[in-house]
């Protein structure tokens, strides 16, 4: 369900700042585009921290053995 829940709100977010970000730079608002980078920085942050875990994890029973 969380990462549900992270992916709802970075497309909501991501359109957000799509449409934001096109107002500034005076270009048209490309809601696909937004929606991709969205997700695809939604899986990358939502997958660096099982890395980062599972590596500290590791480090804890190397240094107890």
């Amino acid at each position: 369900m969380r990462y549900i829940a992270v992916i709802f709100w970075s497309i909501m977010l991501g359109q957000v700042a799509g449409f934001i970000g096109g107002a500034l730079n005076q270009q048209k608002f490309n809601s696909t585009y937004s929606i991709i980078i969205s997700i695809v920085f939604a899986v990358i942050f939502s997958v660096i921290p099982l890395i980062l875990d599972s590596s500290v994890k590791d480090t804890k029973k190397e240094k107890n053995a």
